[in-house]
Parts: structure tokens; C-alpha cells; sequence
């Protein structure tokens, strides 16, 4: 498609920055948005073949971007999710093999929101944390401001009083704020990271204002409830962004920490799995994943390579000009969905959840290779195999057809394996001073 010669001139600029690794001036650098909702199943979206749960506004999202369909988790749950999302690398490459809440993130490298701030931009992050140790909250480790939590009904999760006085969905909350931070920053180049308690269960108490815009049915149409909230503030985020001119010099990123929780009834279609029961599989891991940049990336276009989340850092660096930091495992995605690289972004990818006082159901080794996925639960246990193609639910075990693949991906796995760091110690701390407070403001980094 050719695009027009007046989009902001920043095309032609884009690609020749992605590729060259140009210092853009403040004006030319373009913003970035990080939507990271949690436990969001590859199957609950409309643009993911959804149809009982209308998201039109992620859907348009895809219609103007990418739709990634191997996008994958390689540190899940929540916690390491976020914090190889925030490192830019396998949560592994600093001890963190499971859960391991309160573990530090290293910092001998930076986050992305530091590296983003220290390149002229200004971060900000509104919605749940869950982020390396007591000490490390958002405002500690790159985030200049960070929306305030507010006052929840007694009782509540997800029913909060807002400036007001008024009580509000949380989620609704969480979409005016993002409003609101754009409105502040709209003259100068920012990066904010939304990643709001959405749709983490409890989902029981989604009101019938947000169920009845479904047709889910059961225990489901609360899921689909919030999920249909979530859409809404996406429908905010671009409204915004189109009024103060700012939508195509913006880049979206929407995903998920994990897969689908089968407990609220979440979606894995086609694939099999999810969060609670079957984290071995691969519903657990894939997740749905939009980049939406209109004029500068590919819209209403498919992309079936596999990538990962610790990509989005890389990604983000390489649109602002920047260089990838030594650390990051990912790549910049812009030349592969261009199609300026036709190779893989990643051949293969691995997964190594053994902490020892994790909990079971999220123990997991496993390793993707084009259209294999081997995988055990336990160092003991005998490899599976599976062809996703034509058996994407994994009901077939192949290994024994198959043991050359078998040795390949076993021996692959076993050299990423060694360049790990050890498993890393959870400290002993007091809870931080510095933690963002209750309240209808925002929180500032301190100078």
C-alpha cells in the first residue's frame, strides 16, 4: 500500500532511523503506548475470532497494525512476565525461574522505563505493578509519574471512588487516567506503560452495563464483561491521541502477561490450556499481540513468525532512535513486519519455569521450533512432543515418531540452559516508603 508523502514526513524517517540507528531530535521522536492486561486468552478478542465478546476498538487496533499470532510468554505468570517485559530478556538471565515474588530485577542494566526517560522521554505507568523487590516499585526504577491507587469500595476489587466521590469500574478509572496523562504530555515525546488489574479473577463483579454488551453466557459473561471494558479504554487511549494529532506519531502495543485463566472460563482457541489447568500447554504461553502505528507499520496485516514479549523493549528502543542495549534477548520486530527481514526473529524459544517453591501447575520446560513445541513438566519426566499445525491442541504425543527432533530441540535447550544465571535469592525487606500511595492523583519520581 503506498502511504502518503504527508504522514507527519515521518516515514521515510522511521525506516531510515530503525535502520541506521539515527538520533532523533525531541520533535521527531515518535511516543509509545504499552497496553499489558492480565490474563488475557489468545481466543477473547474479535480480531482473534472471539464472537461472543465485541472488542471493536482492539479490533480496529489490528485493522490499523499487525496482528502477531505466535506471540509468546516465555516467563509466565504475572510477576516474571512483567519483569522479563520490563528487563527485556529472559526473566532466567537473572535468577527469576518461576514466580519468585519480591526478587530483585537487576540493576547493573536498565529497565525500559529508565532507558526510555534517560532518551528524552517522559514515562508513565497507571494500573498494577508486580515488579522485582519491595524497593523496586515503578517510581524506583524509571517511571518519572505513576497514577495513584484509589480508594476501593469495601469489599471490592474492582469498584473504586474516584475525585468525585462518585463509585467507578476500576478499569473505566484506569482509562481516564490515560486520558489525562496524554493531555499533559501532548507536546513532548512519552512512553506510557498501562497494564491495569484487568481481567485477573475475580471478574464476579463486572455489573450488567458491561455483561449485557455480550452474548457470553454463564460464569464467562462476567470475563467478557471486563474484557469489554478493557476495549473501552483502548477506545479512549486512540480518541485521544487522534484529537491532539498524535495517533500515527504513536506506537501501540497491546498484549497480555499470560494466557487465558480457564477458572473464569478464558479462551485458548484454537489451542489447548491456560492459566490454573494446563499450564504445560500452549494456551499458556501464546497470547494475543498487536502493534498499530498507522502509516509507519504494515496495517490489517497477519504476522506468523514467533516472537516473544522481551521483543517489545528492543522494538521500542529501535522506533525512538535508540540502540538495543547489550542485555536484551529481543529484536526490533519493525524489519520483519516490513518485510525488510525475512528471516525469523527468533528460531527457537525456550522456557525453563523449575523454581523449587513454586507451585506445581507452573512447572514447565519447553522449547518451540517452527511448528514443534517439545516440553515436560519435570527434569524426570519423559519430552512430549507435538505438531502444532495439524494438531494445535496437543493431544497427540509424537515424540517416539519423531526422536531426531526430539535430540535437536533437547540439545538446544540444553545449551541456552547453560547460559543462565543461578536461581536467585529472595531478601528479607522491609516494606519501601516509597511505594505509590492511595489517592486521585499522581505520584512523582523524586529528583
Amino acid at each position: 500500500m503506498r502511504i502518503p508523502i504527508y504522514s507527519y514526513g515521518l516515514l521515510c524517517a522511521a525506516l531510515l532511523f530503525i535502520s541506521i540507528g539515527h538520533k532523533l531530535t525531541s520533535a521527531e521522536k515518535p511516543n509509545v503506548v504499552l497496553i499489558y492486561i492480565d490474563d488475557l486468552g489468545y481466543g477473547d478478542i474479535g480480531c482473534y475470532d472471539c464472537e461472543d465478546i465485541p472488542t471493536p476498538h482492539i479490533d480496529r487496533l489490528a485493522k490499523e497494525g499487525v496482528r502477531f499470532t505466535a506471540s509468546y510468554i516465555t516467563n509466565p505468570p504475572c510477576c516474571p512476565s512483567r519483569c522479563a517485559l520490563m528487563m527485556g530478556q529472559y526473566g532466567q538471565r537473572f535468577g527469576k525461574y518461576g514466580m519468585s515474588r519480591g526478587l530483585p530485577i537487576p540493576e547493573d542494566r536498565p529497565t525500559l522505563a529508565k532507558f526510555m526517560g534517560k532518551n528524552g522521554y517522559v514515562t508513565g505507568q497507571i494500573g498494577k505493578w508486580d515488579v522485582g523487590s519491595k524497593v523496586q516499585g515503578p517510581l524506583q526504577v524509571g517511571f518519572d509519574e505513576v497514577a495513584q491507587k484509589p480508594p476501593k469500595k469495601k469489599g471490592s476489587k474492582y469498584f473504586c471512588t474516584n475525585k468525585e466521590g462518585k463509585t467507578q469500574w476500576l478499569t473505566d478509572y484506569d482509562g481516564d487516567n490515560i486520558v489525562t496523562f496524554i493531555e499533559r504530555h501532548k507536546a513532548e515525546p512519552f512512553f506510557l506503560y498501562w497494564s491495569p488489574e484487568a481481567v485477573h479473577s475475580k471478574n464476579d463483579e463486572a455489573p450488567p452495563s458491561l455483561t449485557k454488551r455480550t452474548t457470553a453466557k454463564g460464569k464467562r459473561s462476567k470475563l467478557a464483561g471486563a474484557i469489554v471494558s478493557v476495549d473501552d479504554q483502548v477506545g479512549k487511549l486512540t480518541k485521544a491521541l487522534s484529537k491532539h494529532g498524535l495517533r500515527k506519531n504513536t506506537l501501540v502495543i497491546f498484549s497480555s502477561d499470560n494466557g487465558a485463566n480457564v477458572g473464569e472460563e478464558g479462551s485458548s482457541a484454537p489451542y489447548r490450556g491456560g492459566k490454573g489447568n494446563g499450564t504445560q500447554q500452549e494456551g499458556w504461553v501464546r497470547v494475543p499481540t498487536i502493534f498499530s502505528m498507522p502509516g509507519i507499520i504494515p496495517q490489517g496485516k497477519d504476522y506468523h513468525k514467533q516472537i516473544a514479549n522481551f521483543d517489545f523493549y528492543s522494538t521500542i528502543a529501535s522506533v525512538a532512535g535508540l540502540p538495543i542495549p547489550k542485555h536484551c534477548d529481543g529484536v526490533n520486530l519493525i524489519p520483519f513486519i516490513t518485510e525488510k527481514n525475512k528471516e525469523e526473529p527468533h528460531e527457537y524459544l525456550f522456557w525453563l519455569n523449575n523454581e523449587p517453591g513454586d507451585a506445581e501447575r507452573r512447572h514447565m520446560i519447553a522449547v518451540r521450533w517452527k511448528k514443534w513445541r517439545l516440553y515436560k513438566k519435570y527434569d524426570k519426566d519423559p519430552w512430549q512432543l507435538f505438531d502444532l499445525e495439524v494438531d494445535p491442541k496437543e493431544e497427540k504425543n509424537i515424540a517416539k515418531n519423531h526422536t531426531d527432533i526430539v535430540e535437536r530441540l533437547s540439545a538446544k535447550h540444553a545449551a541456552w540452559r547453560k547460559t543462565l544465571a543461578p536461581l536467585g535469592k529472595i531478601p528479607k525487606l522491609a516494606k519501601s516508603d516509597d511505594r505509590i500511595g492511595t489517592g486521585h492523583g499522581w505520584s512523582y519520581a523524586k529528583r
